[in-house]
Formats: C-alpha cells, structure tokens, sequence
C-alpha cells in the first residue's frame, strides 16, 4: 500500500515539473490592446537565422499577424518582424515595422534582458516588443485596434502555456 501511493506521489510531481512553461508554448495577453501573442513552429522553408514564429491576434479586426524572430549570423540581439494583411478588407501582405528591425526582450523574474529564443528556453514573464504599437498606430488598423486615448504599448504578459 505505501509503494503504489508513493507511485502515485512521484508520477503527480512528475507531471506538474514536467509542464514546464517554455518560448514554444507560452500564451501572451498585450498589457492594454485586446491582443494575443502565442507562438507556433518555425516553418520549413524561412531564413535559416530566423529561431522563432509567432502570432498575433487582433480581434477588433478580426485579423491574425504573423511574426518572426531572427538573430542576424546567427549571434547578435534578437530581432522581431512582423506582417500580415494591410487592412482588413486586404489580400495583400505588408510588414508594419518600418526601417530596421528593433531586438526582442523578456522580462525573467523582474529582469529585462533580451528574449532568450532558443529551442525549449524557458517562456519570460513579458514579452517586449519596442515599436510594435507605434508600427501598428501608423497602420489601417488605427481604427479598429486603439482606444480613443492610445495608451497601447509594446508589452505582452505570460497568461498561460499549452
């Protein structure tokens, strides 16, 4: 009788550690848009430098962004992308970041450093993407994804993992 309820002790702990919250299955709320960050598996043909996809969604406009996250040579900050439909009515593609891209960074326990992208690290705490807002504010979906008094940032907050 003690050894199956250790048996069952050691299996329940086992699953708890082991739905670990990682970059490849973390869930993101945006701090003050209605937008949701989760990210998905890098696709089979892209940039052989990009380490990261993700996506974007914007229910206002009922429209899904897809991202990307890129270390140049493979070394250096990581750089997030972003693009999807110009406007909601649009077929056609655009990227919303203008000129370079900026460097994505985490927040890890109270810690803001740059976002660890690497295959199976743990998911940050935030997810902060500079100029995100200011690339979206300067987009088609001015009227649908702000508020009338623009305080939308660039920070997405950890709600969960899949």
């Amino acid at each position: 009788m003690l050894r199956m309820t250790m048996l069952a002790v050691l299996l329940l702990t086992g699953t708890a550690h082991g739905a670990e919250c990682t970059i490849s299955n973390a869930r993101y709320e945006h701090d003050q848009a209605a937008w949701f960050l989760s990210f998905k598996p890098v696709p089979r043909f892209v940039a052989p430098n990009q380490t990261v996809a993700f996506i974007i969604e914007m229910p206002n406009s009922n429209v899904t962004l897809e991202g990307a996250i890129h270390r140049p040579n493979g070394f250096g900050s990581p750089l997030w992308s972003i693009e999807g439909p110009c406007s909601e009515e649009s077929t056609e593609t655009c990227s919303f970041v203008e000129g370079d891209n900026p460097a994505a960074y985490g927040n890890y326990g109270g810690k803001v450093g740059w976002l660890d992208d690497a295959r199976g690290a743990k998911a940050p705490d935030q997810l902060i993407l500079p100029e995100l807002s200011v690339s979206l504010w300067y987009s088609m979906y001015r009227g649908t994804e702000f508020e009338p008094d623009g305080g939308e940032g660039d920070v997405f907050t950890l709600t969960g993992c899949d």
